[in-house]
């Protein structure tokens, strides 16, 4: 019967999306390709000297800031020549059923296709979704779930040619059992890009337009979106090229038909590094910039300041 959820978890993926497409997060690379990587590609290393390589590593961090991208990637790059590494997602709440024992069945299934596919690697999203933290509250699904995800890891006995890995923005709530060396042995923390790293982003974002976009206004734009994500960071390179388009092009949202257009006269108006005006610089202003409605530059922190002062003096 192939109507299980196992069998619509193998993802084909992009041989576009690799190493090169992410940013800022160059030793989370260096650390995996060190740690998954070379099991894969040669697991008689570790065989030979009796060494166990890892079995799973977790991925901790904000939502958007490029774990399920890196586990995208890290599956491209494990794929040399005519050796291809399957790349099984799961939901943490797709495990979850109805039905006594079915959850326990799929995951047993996933990782017994997973052994038949290797080398691979599992990729549970997140994952504190489908193994919270253990307690005398909790039903007894989730309980029976964790534990059954806990032996199939343990059962893991393919030389680093099967990887789980887990992504999560509530550490806290992965029950513990899983956070220790021999489940997932390493934690990946994924934190909101610094300065460098949002432009090592939107380098990436806007590498292929033409023209070019100056490197002074890319380090601007970097200064100017501070607390921003990877994901916040491509939706706002999204958004400056819808309001180019509505610009130039206004017509084509009132035609039922298919317009011939020019993408060359789509031109985003940056703004300047000294604030000039510009399409971007009003989303920034006007719509990511702003939380219920009201604008960052509205909003008066000095009530704030001086409570966290007073509370830490």
């Amino acid at each position: 019967m192939r109507h299980t959820l196992t069998y619509c978890d193998f993802l084909p993926f992009h041989r576009t999306v690799n190493f090169d497409m992410i940013g800022g997060l160059k030793e989370h690379i260096r650390d995996l390709k060190e740690m998954i990587l070379l099991p894969l590609l040669y697991p008689e290393v570790f065989s030979s000297k009796n060494i166990t390589p890892p079995k799973g590593v977790l991925f901790c961090g904000p939502p958007g800031t490029g774990k399920t991208l890196m586990a995208r990637a890290l599956a491209n790059e494990c794929s040399v020549g005519d050796r291809k590494v399957a790349f099984f997602m799961r939901k943490g709440a797709d495990v979850l059923s109805k039905w006594v024992g079915e959850s326990e069945r799929q995951l047993r299934l996933l990782f017994d296709q997973a052994y038949q596919m290797r080398p691979s690697i599992i990729f549970f999203d997140e994952v504190d979704g489908l193994a919270p933290v253990r307690s005398s509250k909790q039903d007894y699904i989730h309980a029976s779930i964790v534990s059954t995800l806990l032996a199939l890891m343990d059962g893991v006995d393919s030389r680093g040619e099967v990887i789980v890995i887990g992504a999560t923005n509530r550490p806290d709530s992965v029950d513990p059992a899983l956070r220790r060396p021999g489940r997932f042995d390493r934690e990946f923390h994924f934190p909101l890009p610094p300065l460098e790293s949002r432009e090592q982003i939107l380098r990436i974002q806007l590498g292929s337009w033409r023209p070019p976009v100056p490197e002074p206004t890319i380090s601007w734009l970097a200064r100017q979106t501070a607390g921003y994500c990877g994901a916040d960071l491509k939706h706002l390179v999204t958004e400056a090229v819808l309001h180019a388009l509505r610009d130039r092009y206004p017509q084509i949202y009132g035609s039922k038909q298919r317009l011939l257009i020019d993408v060359d006269q789509i031109q985003v108006r940056w703004p300047l590094p000294n604030g000039g005006p510009g399409s971007l610089g009003d989303i920034m202003t006007n719509e990511l910039l702003t939380y219920d409605g009201t604008r960052w530059t509205e909003v008066d922190f000095s009530h704030t300041l001086s409570s966290f002062v007073t509370h830490n003096t």
